[in-house]
């Protein structure tokens, strides 16, 4: 089931992301999880990347829902101090949703950047280059099952999910590499088109320290994908001093 969570475009709906991508073998940056219904009675906001638990049947209402998806709607509802029916009505749809998107990236892995639930009733999806008859139709299908749900699209971002994927694992190994970091966090958000990198030192760098860190990331991120990969994107890198375990991002055993 799929819940709402942080702001589109939050570091934690991209550690989600990536993190589970990740864990999952790769792919196109669409979450792959169980259910995940803690995450809303922890958050109130709109705004989630896109997530699939597993495939399942078409659910709406005029469909009939098992009984362990409404028990998670209710967990939800009674989190969220909702009625079941306002739960059904803001959370059943996004499994389709998600399901849909997983059959757009298996018919072609590389066309699929992105994907996100943008509100209660919207969800937005990121090409690398045109939209195919296939995928155009998918959405198409969906829309006319949900017609309440807007779903929005954007092409030609001249990147692959893929590419993504390699750049942030790239800068984050990059950056930890070097002397004096303590921890690091990366993570692509798709709103700047940016793959952000936070990095914990203990004291301020210097102004080469600084250009040390953003050359090197950005040299990995090239390496690990290919070297005009920043004509698609930027790598913007920051650094702090405080502890980076509260800070959701891509991490890796360092």
């Amino acid at each position: 089931m799929m819940t709402e969570s942080e702001p589109h475009g939050s570091p934690k709906n991209h550690w989600t992301r990536w993190y589970m991508w990740l864990a999952y073998g790769g792919g196109v940056p669409v979450v792959i999880v169980a259910v995940v219904v803690a995450m809303a009675a922890a958050s109130s906001g709109d705004g989630e990347r896109l997530v699939s638990h597993h495939n399942t049947a078409t659910v709406s209402r005029q469909h009939t829902l098992s009984d362990a998806e409404l028990n998670d709607l209710q967990f939800v509802a009674d989190a969220k101090r909702i009625t079941l029916d306002q739960a059904i009505e803001r959370y059943a749809w996004r499994d389709n949703c998600s399901a849909m998107v997983m059959a757009i990236r298996d018919d072609d892995p590389d066309a699929l950047v992105d994907a996100a639930i943008t509100s209660a009733s919207s969800a937005h999806i990121e090409f690398s280059g045109s939209i195919s008859g296939d995928a155009q139709d998918a959405i198409d299908n969906f829309k006319s099952e949900y017609p309440g749900i807007a779903i929005s699209i954007q092409t030609g971002l001249g990147l692959t999910g893929r590419e993504v994927e390699d750049a942030v694992v790239g800068a984050h190994f990059a950056v930890l590499d070097e002397d004096g970091v303590q921890d690091s966090v990366a993570y692509f958000d798709s709103d700047a088109n940016e793959i952000v990198v936070i990095v914990q030192m203990a004291t301020p760098p210097s102004d080469e320290k600084q250009s040390s860190l953003e050359k090197a990331a950005e040299r990995r991120a090239t390496e690990a994908t290919r070297p005009d990969i920043t004509d698609s994107l930027t790598i913007s890198l920051s650094v702090v001093q405080h502890d980076l375990g509260g800070t959701e991002g891509y991490r890796a055993p360092n």
